[in-house]
């Protein structure tokens, strides 16, 4: 609807200026330069990004490699003995599954811990929101370039008043990266007892060597579960020039542009459930809530019908940039973007 909009009325607006006409066309004389209107002005093409989604801490922390000291893993441990790890093994080591096990090179036993990258994000696209909007035009008469002259070319002033409530949600599923850290841990010929297998302290048992090979690579992706809520307040404050170019006696065509400045005003919550196969799911959520004020510009094209000299319907179609506004609690971020968003309005103009 909007390209199609916008597209007809600059058509317009070029054959107009393209032509050669010798007379202008004048439009029906109204009461006073100012011009004051109301209308409907819904947002268009909104998207909204959420990041940072995904939590899932490992069970327990990393240990700096070497010997003397207690690792626990997702699949088991390796701890310090009652000896001391004399010799530089120990006995109080478990494991729970036999894919564990690996018998060359005189045997090994491998580790594992599993920690989510909560690099999970969503979108909405194409969001659209109600809005209304109040503005007012002074002009300033005729413009003074020969070529528009003679198409009774005028030109202003114009300021806007720009309100609209946008609510996002997403509750898709998504995925995460994982990142599974391995330390290897060497049996020097042992062969290890049945899965699963838990030693002790006092021992004694098996013995292993109590300092591991480290590796790390990219895991299985887990599943992200929940739902995200974004809530904005924005009201926009617009200031620019216009030109009017008449078509006919009562209908004529505007170009506008200016700057504007939003302020912006919401709030963001969510709440989270990742879930790792084997390992299980972790709950997590956030909250925060800020106003800011984002600078950008506008660039519209504008249609009026001139009803009489007080009365006129304006139909347009805004360009609308802003700067993102964002939120974030707990490693997730919001982020509104106006990157492609357009304003079309249908309102009533009244001059006195």
């Amino acid at each position: 609807m909007k390209p199609t909009f916008l597209l007809i009325l600059l058509a317009a607006a070029s054959s107009l200026l393209a032509g050669s006409s010798k007379d202008a066309i004048t439009m029906p004389e109204v009461a006073s330069p100012w011009r004051f209107g109301i209308g409907y002005a819904p947002l268009i093409g909104l998207k909204t990004e959420f990041s940072g989604l995904g939590t899932f801490n490992r069970n327990f922390p990393e240990k700096p490699l070497g010997g003397g000291q207690g690792y626990n893993y997702d699949n088991g441990f390796v701890r310090v003995d009652s000896s001391g790890n004399n010799g530089a093994a120990t006995w109080n080591w478990g494991y729970q599954d036999v894919s564990q096990y690996d018998a060359t090179g005189g045997g090994a036993m491998s580790y594992t811990l599993t920690n989510s990258l909560a690099n999970a994000d969503g979108s909405e696209d194409g969001e659209n929101s109600s809005g209304f909007e109040c503005f007012t035009y002074f002009d300033m008469g005729a413009v003074t370039f020969p070529r528009l002259k003679d198409l009774g070319a005028t030109w202003g002033f114009r300021g806007g008043l720009h309100y609209a409530h946008v609510n996002v949600d997403n509750s898709s599923v998504l995925t995460s990266g994982t990142f599974v850290l391995t330390d290897r841990f060497n049996l020097g010929g042992v062969l290890p007892p049945d899965a699963p297998y838990t030693g002790s302290f006092g021992g004694p048992g098996p013995l292993m060597g109590d300092s591991p090979v480290r590796s790390t690579a990219a895991g299985a992706a887990a599943l992200v579960d929940g739902t995200r809520d974004l809530d904005v307040h924005l009201t926009t404050l617009s200031f620019g020039s216009y030109l009017a170019i008449p078509l006919c006696r009562q209908f004529s065509v505007l170009l506008e542009g200016g700057v504007n400045a939003a302020i912006a005003s919401g709030s963001y919550d969510f709440q989270s459930t990742t879930t790792i196969a084997g390992l299980g799911s972790r709950d997590s959520s956030g909250s925060d809530s800020d106003t800011s004020i984002l600078p950008g510009a506008y660039l519209g094209l504008s249609g009026i019908y001139q009803i009489n000299p007080q009365w006129a319907i304006q139909a347009s179609g805004r360009y609308q940039y802003l700067d993102d506004f964002t939120l974030g609690d707990n490693g997730s971020e919001a982020a509104l973007s106006f990157g492609s968003t357009f304003i079309l309005s249908l309102g009533a103009l009244y001059s006195f």
